[in-house]
């Protein structure tokens, strides 16, 4: 089977079909609702995804901040390729293999936002880029080691390369400025490569308690402040980038950040928000009512950002036993949905392809590989063969347990299917 077939190999493709290109998939029937797929389903709305780009770019709009979008999450050229026809200034990836699956298909400016590893894959990936000349790549830098590394990309792909110098705590990053110093210092000796702005991630600073988080943050983007002031101070008159920004806090980026980039007049400040495009009925629907509290999606002019932004990924699981009053097992576990940052929720039910109300109180207690215990009353009306629709908590790692994002219509039948690249 090619990259350009689906047949019954893949998770929700019927088995009895033969197999089909994507493009044809439509003319199938296939709905997720009725017995005509495969469960367990993944299904992706192009109608909310539409709905969340536009609040998306909306908002970018009004507070004057750009995006280079994260394309880990769906690992899709198609669904990147539309970011960046709608006005991303380029896509964020997370290592050299997502890299080269950009770059393979014509998406060529990039930000690779980690750290790549020793000298090895410094060469490796310069002599990737040989191969693209045209690319426009930025990498991370966090220390003299990671430095040395981007050293071996520049030397190996025979051209100048820029690096944005990552700060941060929780995870990788600069710790002081007298590290982004000593970068800076070094630099002077290394013409072959540019420090084009800083870079933070404020999500690894998040915990449960919003205080505590609102706290971090805040001292997170002071620190990037002062080592963008040294890298200005080095630089007087270079254009810099002043990079934050995931899915749940994009506006404390926009609050913290935004006067820094305009009183330097001279700088963009820009998100690298990737699952917000996609948004989701767990995680990012918690973060995005956090975020109305704090009245952060105001500027948009668009309402809460909680009714701006759709869920666009449901997961279909057919009941496959009533093992017990109170419980339902269903079709889908650990290696079809996400459970990292919260457990699947019931959304909707159907009965023969007709809605059937969701039992009062259902509730995914548990998965196994392939199960999903759902917590239903004793006495309620649920029988083998009904299907569920589950809301996922965090769509990367949902995402990323398939090979085949199937596109659902209008009308809930499967009209497309997108190719993703996760290796």
């Amino acid at each position: 089977m090619t990259k350009d077939l689906i047949n019954g190999e893949i998770r929700g493709f019927p088995s009895d079909r033969p197999a089909a290109s994507a493009s044809d998939i439509a003319r199938l029937g296939i709905d997720p609702r009725d017995g005509s797929a495969q469960l367990p389903l993944l299904t992706f709305d192009r109608t909310a995804w539409e709905r969340n780009c536009n609040a998306m770019f909306s908002y970018l709009r009004a507070v004057g901040a750009k995006i280079a979008p994260h394309a880990k999450t769906p690992m899709s050229p198609v669904l990147a390729r539309d970011l960046m026809k709608r006005g991303a200034v380029a896509l964020t990836v997370a290592d050299i293999r997502q890299a080269a699956v950009m770059l393979g298909h014509g998406l060529d400016r990039l930000i690779l936002a980690n750290q790549i590893g020793g000298r090895a894959s410094g060469a490796r990936l310069g002599r990737l880029l040989q191969q693209y000349p045209s690319s426009q790549i930025t990498l991370y830098v966090d220390s003299l080691a990671a430095l040395a590394t981007a050293a071996e990309v520049a030397e190996a792909a025979g051209r100048r390369i820029d690096f944005l110098i990552e700060v941060g705590g929780g995870r990788a990053g600069a710790r002081d400025v007298d590290v982004v110093s000593a970068i800076l210092d070094k630099l002077e000796d290394l013409p072959s490569l540019r420090a084009v702005g800083i870079a933070a991630y404020e999500g690894a600073s998040a915990s449960a308690d919003q205080v505590a988080t609102r706290k971090a943050i805040a001292e997170l983007h002071a620190f990037a402040a002062k080592a963008f002031a040294r890298l200005r101070a080095s630089q007087p008159k270079d254009h810099l980038v002043l990079s934050s920004g995931g899915s749940s806090f994009f506006d404390l980026v926009i609050e913290d950040l935004g006067p820094v980039v305009k009183a330097d007049g001279n700088a963009d400040l820009v998100l690298r928000s990737g699952a917000i495009f996609f948004h989701d009925h767990g995680v990012y629907a918690r973060g995005l009512a956090n975020m109305d509290k704090r009245g952060g999606f105001a500027p948009a002019g668009m309402g809460p950002a909680s009714t701006a932004f759709t869920p666009s990924l449901l997961v279909y699981a057919e009941v496959l036993s009533r093992p017990e009053p109170g419980l339902a097992i269903c079709g889908m576990g650990m290696r079809d949905v996400s459970f990292d940052q919260g457990l699947p929720i019931a959304v909707s039910c159907y009965r023969d392809g007709q809605v059937l109300a969701v039992p009062q109180g259902a509730e995914v207690i548990k998965l196994n590989d392939q199960h999903a215990f759902l917590k239903i009353p004793a006495e309620a009306d649920l029988a083998v063969g009904d299907i569920f629709s589950f809301g996922i908590s965090h769509p990367c790692t949902a995402l990323d347990r398939w090979s085949w994002l199937f596109v659902a219509g209008d009308d809930g039948r499967v009209v497309d299917a997108l190719p993703m690249h996760f290796g």
